[in-house]
């Protein structure tokens, strides 16, 4: 009988402690880890505001300048001295008047045709008072090869003279040639330019010292009979 009366006195006990601990809790309850606060101020400057605004420096703007060129002295350029143009008529008076001097001479003999070709080269001597005294120009060098007879042009029977100049230089080297008259046959021109072209001289001098000069080769082709 005596449990029986204290059963219930147990659990009102029970009832009241549990509401004492949740009236506990609801009024200090546990502190919850949160975001920090922060605080932001800002100010708004109006038109009627009595403060100074502050003064905005605006930095210039740079304006692109593009740096002129330096112009580059002019160079003035000297034309080449133009060379004064051959009298070919005067070179064959010359020629004629054997105001020549021959370097080169080679004959070959056909003996079953009883013919014989001949190529000869001889340098022209100027005149005084030209660009080249007589005394003073390009000389011929002894070992220069004579200029071959081609033997197409043998078989055709081609014969002819073919007037060269020859621009030599300060060291004597052959610069280039220039036909001045034509055999009348190519083969016969050619054979001779392509030989001239190799040629060496001794320079002409101006005041003893070598220069740049010309000198003009005349070169005979000719064909004839043994018999005659």
């Amino acid at each position: 009988m005596l449990l029986k009366k204290i059963e219930p006195l147990l659990f009102i006990t029970l009832v009241i402690l549990l509401h004492a601990l949740l009236l506990t809790w609801l009024k200090h309850p546990e502190p919850t880890q949160g975001p920090m606060p922060f605080k932001i101020e800002a100010t708004l400057i109006g038109s009627n505001s009595n403060k100074s605004k502050p003064s905005k420096i605006t930095p210039p703007i740079p304006t692109p300048t593009t740096a002129k060129p330096t112009p580059k002295p002019e160079i003035k350029k000297t034309a080449p001295a133009k060379e004064k143009p051959v009298d070919v008529v005067e070179i064959e008076k010359l020629i004629k008047t054997q105001s020549t001097k021959q370097v080169t001479r080679k004959v070959n003999v056909q003996a079953d045709e009883q013919k014989a070709q001949a190529v000869s080269a001889s340098m022209v001597i100027p005149p005084p008072g030209k660009t080249s005294a007589k005394d003073n120009f390009p000389i011929s060098d002894i070992r220069n090869p004579s200029p071959e007879y081609p033997e197409m042009g043998i078989f055709l029977g081609y014969q002819g003279d073919v007037i060269v100049r020859i621009k030599v230089s300060a060291k004597g080297e052959s610069l280039g040639v220039e036909i001045l008259r034509s055999s009348g046959h190519k083969i016969l021109d050619d054979s001779a330019t392509n030989a001239l072209r190799k040629w060496r001289f001794t320079p002409s001098k101006h005041d003893n010292t070598p220069m740049n000069d010309s000198v003009i080769i005349t070169v005979s082709y000719v064909l004839y009979d043994r018999n005659k």
